[in-house]
């Protein structure tokens, strides 16, 4: 676990670089037209995060962000690490991102077994990092997430590679835009 706790911290280190070096930064918004468009719930393995126990460390950066008309602030309600998706749940799914009720119940039985024997673990978050299109919070962890991630990936047998290797992180706000990001990264 060593190795892919340094592998992670040099991962932080290599996003908060190449957010330093962009002029812009892009609309990080999920919730599309398409989006809300979409007959069903979005299935999503996360675990989630209290926001109670950041304060006031949280409520402080997000009154920092709350000063740019380019940034939407998540509410503790979202605070999460996002562990594996699975997609909109309808009865006939025909897209990448959508998967049927009952595949959805049998990830859900082979998830269970296979993350059960999984020893707990602690988590720190912070500092502030940036992707193109969000703010988040950095997961420390000591590596243990992303063989979760692994496991949960091969059970979800999603047809596709995912664009960007996985990385445990908590997002608490996205970009609405396009707009400067030199101030930012200050």
């Amino acid at each position: 676990m060593a190795s892919a706790a340094a592998e992670q911290e040099n991962a932080f280190r290599r996003i908060w670089q190449t957010f330093r070096a962009v002029h812009m930064v892009t609309d990080g918004r999920h919730d599309t037209g398409d989006w809300r468009g979409h007959d069903g719930v979005y299935a999503i393995c996360v675990a989630r995060v209290p926001g109670t126990v950041l304060q006031p460390e949280l409520g402080n950066l997000r009154t920092a962000l709350a000063g740019y008309s380019f940034v939407r602030l998540h509410p503790d309600p979202f605070l999460h690490i996002s562990l594996q998706e699975l997609g909109f749940v309808c009865d006939r799914p025909s897209r990448q991102d959508e998967i049927s009720p009952t595949r959805l119940d049998e990830f859900v039985s082979m998830a269970a077994d296979a993350v059960a024997d999984q020893a707990a673990f602690d988590v720190s978050l912070g500092g502030v990092n940036s992707f193109l299109d969000a703010t988040f919070l950095d997961v420390h962890d000591g590596g243990r997430c992303a063989p979760i991630h692994s496991r949960l990936f091969e059970l979800a047998a999603i047809p596709r590679a995912p664009d960007f290797p996985f990385i445990p992180h908590a997002t608490v706000a996205h970009y609405t835009g396009e707009a400067p990001s030199l101030h930012l990264a200050d």
